[in-house]
């Protein structure tokens, strides 16, 4: 889905050192186990990392795109979405603005796609994200608008698909190599024909909108929920499902309150289990308070009256732990990438002070695995910054500046080879 690019617009030239946990030791040899369960194998992983300082990999800046002030084409305001097309074009999708934009594989501006709107051409709020697909069609799930758009890099509107939401509520979308769309699909309210579930489940979808088939099921998370008098409630860090598509066509399934993954070859049979020593910190009072604080500083940005803001508050509990991680992605060469949780409590002031509840969650270290399922050590990832993808050496990602602007970044990984 993403392809190489060349520094462009605003790149920098430096490195981000991948380093060790604190105050961990490598190993020349994995000291993990691995046993047969029915022919599947069970690889349990120690924390002693293996790489050496000089193996370990390296992300070195190659692009970044954006502007905190000067030409709006360089300008975003929340990014939901990130994609390259066949021939390096870089297409963003903006929620904020509802538009898509589309960037040379330098960062220069080419086009705006869209605007504001619910007819032909048009994007609702919280469109997104951007899934290329096969001869470059664009696909961006507009989830207000009950509708997929389908556009091409060049600004053409091609056709739409419809969304059921009867079927379940998309709250992740994903696309195979061969072209699949791929969704997880969760029943939230009670409306005619949508019955609450305890179950989420992942679909595959024609380019005609149908889903054709359930590849597996995922326990529901609990995060947000409706009561049965429609109100919105919040329960934070619940266990939540986490699956990323593999690059063999399988799938890799987690549930963040176990450092524990289960692969899915692409017929759906269990493969692999990978796992590694966990013991999630407790959530104190200072955790709760800092997170609370910051989500009502979000809630009086987006215009929420008092009055709403303390009822929105009543609706938020909070598990006695964090998770044991905060999300996974399928990387190159068969890796994966688990970020690491922080808590709040434990953050510089620097950190605190521009703390985001909905998005840092994670800490800026992934722990990395080989394609066995071999743990290898951490990867630090800049200050302010949420990886999208892989494809090949890179990644695609979002970052923040200190006042919160949004910026494109691509890093590529170093020392794979």
């Amino acid at each position: 889905m993403y392809r190489r690019s060349t520094p462009g617009l605003l790149g920098l030239a430096f490195l981000f050192s991948a380093c060790g946990g604190d105050g961990d030791t490598a190993v020349s040899e994995w000291a993990g186990t691995i046993t047969d369960s029915a022919g599947i194998q069970v690889i349990a992983n120690p924390e002693t990392r293996m790489w050496s300082e000089g193996d370990a990999w390296k992300l070195e800046e190659v692009l970044t795109i954006g502007a905190a002030e000067g030409a709006p084409e360089y300008q975003f305001g929340q990014i939901s979405g990130v994609g390259i097309a066949s021939d390096g074009r870089i297409i963003v999708s903006d929620m904020q603005g509802q538009h898509v934009k589309v960037f040379a594989p330098d960062g220069t501006w080419e086009r705006t796609i869209g605007e504001a709107g619910n007819g032909p051409g048009q994007f609702g709020a919280q469109a997104g994200p951007v899934l290329v697909g096969r001869g470059d069609t664009v696909f961006v799930p507009d989830i207000v608008n009950q509708r997929v758009n389908m556009i091409t890099p060049d600004g053409e509107a091609l056709r739409s698909l419809p969304i059921d939401m009867q079927a379940g509520i998309p709250i992740r979308w994903e696309l195979t190599e061969n072209g699949t769309i791929v969704t997880q699909l969760r029943k939230l309210f009670n409306a005619p024909g949508v019955t609450p579930d305890s179950l989420d489940v992942i679909v595959t979808r024609g380019y005609d909108g149908a889903i054709l088939d359930t590849i597996t099921s995922v326990p529901s998370g609990k995060t947000f929920a409706m009561s049965a008098s429609g109100q919105p409630e919040f329960h934070f860090f619940s266990p939540e499902p986490i699956w990323a598509l593999t690059r063999d066509g399988g799938i890799l399934l987690g549930t963040n309150d176990e450092y524990r993954f289960v692969f899915l070859d692409p017929e759906g049979a269990t493969r692999r289990i990978v796992s590694m020593p966990s013991e999630p910190a407790m959530v104190t009072e200072e955790d709760r308070s800092l997170f609370v604080s910051s989500l009502e500083s979000l809630w009086g940005q987006a215009g929420v009256p008092p009055q709403g803001i303390q009822q929105l508050k009543s609706a938020i509990s909070f598990e006695d732990r964090f998770p044991a991680f905060a999300q996974a992605l399928s990387g190159p060469s068969g890796s994966l990438w688990v970020q690491r949780i922080r808590p709040l409590s434990q953050m510089s002031s620097e950190e605190k002070e521009g703390f985001n509840p909905l998005q840092n969650i994670g800490s800026a270290q992934w722990d990395v695995f080989d394609s066995e399922g071999h743990y290898l050590g951490i990867v630090e990832m800049p200050f302010h910054y949420q990886p999208l993808g892989f494809h090949d050496n890179e990644v695609v990602g979002v970052w923040r500046d200190d006042l919160d602007v949004q910026y494109v970044k691509l890093l590529r990984i170093a020392g794979m080879d």
